[in-house]
């Protein structure tokens, strides 16, 4: 059932994407690269924009991303630390502005999935990493 969903979902983005999509070249490039993101991306396109293109693309990206990232360190990757990242969105929850906008977010946004996208995107947008980095996990658990 999943994959003839998905499918018909594919054929409607390729029919009619607004204009914020056609602005958001990261995104439309995310279109042709995963099925998951299918339904989430129709979504987007329908939805307002709740958060800026390159924080959607980032977000979604490290979503489906599930190889390492190559090249030269000069840091070794940090494991995802749970009690960090709640803590993290705990600050960015206290700040009026992040919360303000998570807010808008929690009452505009039906779908869960949707809801943890943009929410992700803002705590990326503001400097929260960790938390945004839980709402990814978070996502990846849904979608699975």
């Amino acid at each position: 059932m999943k994959p003839i969903r998905f499918a018909i979902a594919t054929l409607l983005l390729m029919t009619a994407v607004p204009a914020m999509a056609q602005q958001c070249q990261g995104l439309q490039d995310l279109n042709h690269s995963s099925g998951v993101l299918d339904n989430i991306l129709q979504l987007i396109w329908k939805d307002k924009e709740q958060a800026e293109c390159g924080s959607l693309t980032s977000v979604l990206g490290r979503v489906t991303n599930t190889r390492k990232v190559g090249g030269r360190k000069l840091e070794e990757d940090r494991p995802f630390n749970p009690q960090a990242a709640q803590a993290d969105l705990a600050k960015a929850q206290s700040d009026p502005e992040v919360r303000s906008r998570l807010d808008k977010v929690r009452k505009e946004v039906s779908d869960p999935t949707l809801r943890m996208v943009y929410e992700a995107a803002i705590l990326d947008e503001e400097g929260f990493y960790s938390a945004r980095d839980l709402r990814i996990n978070q996502i990846k658990q849904q979608v699975k």
